[in-house]
């Protein structure tokens, strides 16, 4: 065996040529103008034509439905938006009752003056209020 110290060749790098890829075109989308409203713009129509009509409602028996936790919290969702638009509010009754009621929305210019903001509300909420809730 020979022990020969090998002379080590510099390493070339090609460049890699280019290959094309196939481009695919997206269906063009049929934009309109009319969107589709979603689940939660529906309820809150639905909650807003309620209070509309009714002028004061317990809140139980505006969110509550008693056969799906998930539906009251869509329901609930959907009241934070009204809430949060400045379409709805709700009071605590002497009772200790929440009651919601409808409000006229600030024009846009007046949010943008600064003159009325955005209100948000906090509300607890779980499995087991849900449940408290149809006990009564």
């Amino acid at each position: 065996m020979s022990n020969e110290l090998k002379q080590w060749k510099p390493m070339v790098t090609r460049k890699r040529a280019v290959r094309p890829t196939d481009t695919s075109r997206p269906d063009e989308v049929d934009e309109t103008g009319a969107e589709e409203k979603t689940d939660t713009d529906r309820n809150m129509a639905v909650m807003f034509e309620i209070l509309r009509r009714k002028r004061q409602v317990k809140l139980e028996s505006l969110i509550l439905n008693r056969s799906s936790f998930a539906q009251t919290v869509e329901n609930l969702f959907a009241l934070s938006f009204l809430v949060k638009d400045g379409r709805a509010e709700i009071v605590v009754h002497g009772s200790g009752s929440h009651i919601v009621s409808p409000k006229n929305a600030p024009a846009a210019s007046s949010i943008a003056s600064g003159e009325a903001a955005y209100s948000h509300f906090v509300f607890r909420f779980d499995f087991k209020d849900w449940k408290d809730l149809l006990r009564n």
